[in-house]
């Protein structure tokens, strides 16, 4: 039996718990991978700060990572929406072809997107909890 709390509902409510989080997330839903300092530049954090976030929102499966050479020094590792970076837009209905694709990942077709994954993991978490109940009242 899952233990109550190990669900996806709780990993993508605290990810989502944190307003800065979210703002992480939504700039990458926009703009594609980045590097956690480009991440920490746009929020004006320091990189640690950065990369626990980021690499909580990996753990969740909100983020996927790759490590891409650069022409000069260490290889950048950069952090990217699990959606494929407009992908995700396209499936919430937004039109994201050719030229216009930049201009239409406006701030609330993101949102929506966000908010839709969290009712989903919380309608998830809602069956769990009854499914316990359930098992609790047979077994009495």
């Amino acid at each position: 039996m899952a233990r109550l709390g190990d669900t996806s509902a709780t990993r993508t409510a605290k990810v989502l718990s944190l307003p800065t989080r979210s703002e992480i997330l939504t700039l990458l839903l926009k703009s594609g991978p980045k590097t956690v300092k480009e991440i920490a530049d746009e929020f004006d954090i320091h990189p640690n700060v950065a990369r626990a976030h980021l690499d909580l929102m990996v753990e969740a499966g909100f983020l996927a990572t790759e490590t891409r050479r650069r022409t000069k020094g260490r290889p950048a590792k950069v952090y990217f929406t699990w959606e494929s970076e407009l992908g995700g837009l396209g499936e919430a209905g937004v039109d994201v072809t050719g030229a216009v694709a930049a201009a239409v990942a406006d701030e609330v077709e993101v949102e929506v997107r966000v908010l839709e994954r969290l009712l989903h993991d919380a309608g998830a978490q809602l069956e769990t909890i009854k499914q316990l109940l359930e098992a609790k009242k047979k077994g009495r």
